[in-house]
């Protein structure tokens, strides 16, 4: 998990979490690849604090020795935008969401 503070508050926080076959969640691709959480307090959003949670969390994610992370998001999402800019692609489509991967190699 990675978190971003702003004078002593949580602003944003980003983890992993691995899901499997039997059980799994809307992002799920396999069940070596971990699927992406993430939130941003509404005032701080739109202000790069997703993109620096992302960064760090992809790169503690590679210095773990993953391949892959995984995510679902809404296609009215704004934050969608972010992550086709940080190199999510996308892997699957449902009715209002997509499922994608970046892939850490």
């Amino acid at each position: 998990m990675v978190a971003a503070e702003v004078d002593g508050r949580a602003v944003g926080a980003a983890w992993l979490r691995f899901f499997t076959e039997a059980e799994p969640a809307y992002g799920f691709v396999h069940a070596d690849i971990p699927e992406l959480a993430i939130g941003v307090v509404a005032d701080w959003r739109g202000r790069g604090v997703g993109r620096a949670l992302l960064r760090a969390l992809a790169d503690t994610a590679r210095q773990h020795g993953l391949e892959y992370i995984s995510l679902s998001v809404e296609r009215a999402n704004p934050a969608a935008a972010l992550y086709y800019a940080e190199g999510y692609r996308v892997v699957e489509s449902r009715d209002h969401a997509d499922t994608m991967l970046l892939d850490l190699q």
